[in-house]
């Protein structure tokens, strides 16, 4: 098998973790993970327990972002994903459910302990979540040029104090009256 990316040089066999046989690109450190041998090692493995989002997110680039992958085993394009939850690169998946991660990507998926759910990226509430987390820190940067960050953090603040409060109709209502 090739290297979908660099100069496509032959990929070299190595264990991610105890059990997980994947394929090294020795030009970029970019790996290939058969869907077989995942689904062998995810079987193997206690129950997940996932902590949903990496701390301080984990800023990887790779000079192969933009570019189109072809699979390793059936030479088709592969699919872009979104990891999201703390993490902003993307990982490819072929039609064959292996998938390929550029150098970096599967230690930054192990720090937030996601690596035992690469499969779920590919779903659509996965997905929708990453959706939905860049929709609100698109609103936070918006408000926060508008508000200025102090404002921003006591209304965020507020409406944390507020969520469970029992006057929080009355409240609201009365942060809408115009002057008296």
């Amino acid at each position: 098998m090739l290297s979908p990316v660099g100069s496509k040089q032959p990929l070299e066999r190595v264990e991610l973790e105890e059990g997980l046989v994947a394929y090294r690109c020795p030009e970029t450190g970019g790996h290939w993970i058969p869907a077989q041998n995942y689904w062998k090692w995810q079987q193997s493995r206690p129950p997940v327990v996932e902590n949903g989002v990496v701390e301080n997110g984990v800023q990887l680039t790779s000079e192969f972002d933009d570019e189109l992958k072809l699979c390793p085993e059936s030479q088709t394009f592969m699919s872009r994903y979104r990891v999201g939850h703390g993490l902003n690169f993307r990982v490819e998946r072929s039609v064959t459910g292996g998938v390929w991660l550029d150098g970096g990507e599967w230690e930054a998926l192990r720090q937030g302990n996601l690596h035992r759910s690469l499969h779920k990226v590919f779903t659509a509430p996965w997905q929708q979540a990453v959706r939905d987390e860049e929709s609100s820190k698109a609103c936070d940067e918006t408000l926060s040029g508008k508000l200025g960050e102090d404002l921003l953090g006591r209304i965020n603040a507020l409406r944390s104090e507020l969520a469970g409060h029992p006057a929080r109709a009355e409240v609201l209502a009365y942060l809408q009256l115009e002057d008296r």
